[in-house]
């Protein structure tokens, strides 16, 4: 089954989402601004890089309508789960490493010409090449070697998002990758602790068998009371496109539990 959505191709339906869901109400309003900041501090204490033009700042919220860094690439990492994606402004470069499960790796950098290097505080590193608007490389983090990916500009239902989010009193920094293929997201404390984990792929069908054992493994580790109630958490969030729809890849995630 190939579950797509359309939200950035229905403006009108966008701007009624953002009137219902982020729109006069001072409380939602309230909350989705907090939701919407990291600041530089928050990223140094997470173990997360803070580039001087705070780029990471401008990586849209999905609790609020705000459109993707312009430009913006998503794609796959060769080899495994993971997703990446990274977003430019002049000669900086930030990009997101996730696989919905453990690796999570924020990482900064600059471009060169038409080659860009980034590299995290973990220990996460990328390295890649931008041509005729594709971005292609390797990249690397703790417990993963040098992978090769290739990125692509983000599509209407494609995007990057990051927010920092508050769970039963614990901060986290949120961090997504949609893409038409599927979804890697994470929340994670400055200590490490995560939440909110999800890796979805939209084509089921189109699954090799060690996708669905690496599914059925996170299925047994992941308690399914905590992925219902972070579910509840989601759409207890203003309902833009992007909440509405990790709400409906979380809930296929949650499927066998």
């Amino acid at each position: 089954m190939n579950k797509k959505t359309t939200w950035i191709l229905a403006p009108l339906a966008a701007a009624t989402l953002a009137l219902s869901g982020c729109g006069d109400n001072s409380s939602d309003s309230s909350a989705t601004s907090a939701a919407s900041t990291t600041s530089a501090a928050e990223a140094t204490s997470s173990g997360e890089a803070a580039p001087a033009s705070n780029m990471m700042e401008k990586v849209p919220s999905p609790f609020v309508m705000t459109p993707q860094m312009e430009p913006t690439y998503v794609g796959s990492v060769d080899g495994t789960d993971a997703y990446v994606a990274l977003a430019r402004s002049g000669d900086e470069m930030i990009a997101f490493l996730c696989d919905g499960d453990q690796m999570w790796s924020w990482m900064t950098g600059t471009m060169d010409g038409d080659k860009a290097s980034l590299s995290s505080p973990d220990g996460a590193t990328l390295t890649a090449t931008m041509s005729d608007g594709t971005v292609t490389g390797q990249v690397s983090a703790p417990g993963m070697p040098d992978k090769a990916f290739q990125a692509r500009p983000v599509a209407a239902e494609e995007g990057l998002f990051r927010a920092t989010t508050n769970h039963d009193g614990a901060d986290y920094t949120l961090g997504w990758i949609m893409t038409s293929d599927g979804v890697r997201g994470l929340e994670r404390q400055a200590n490490g602790s995560s939440t909110g984990a999800i890796a979805v792929d939209r084509n089921d069908d189109q699954m090799d068998d060690r996708q669905r054992e690496r599914r059925q493994e996170r299925r047994e580790q992941l308690d399914c009371d905590e992925m219902q109630n972070y579910n509840m958490w989601l759409v207890s969030q203003p309902q833009t496109p992007p909440v509405v729809e990790m709400a409906s890849m979380n809930s296929m995630q949650m499927e066998g539990c």
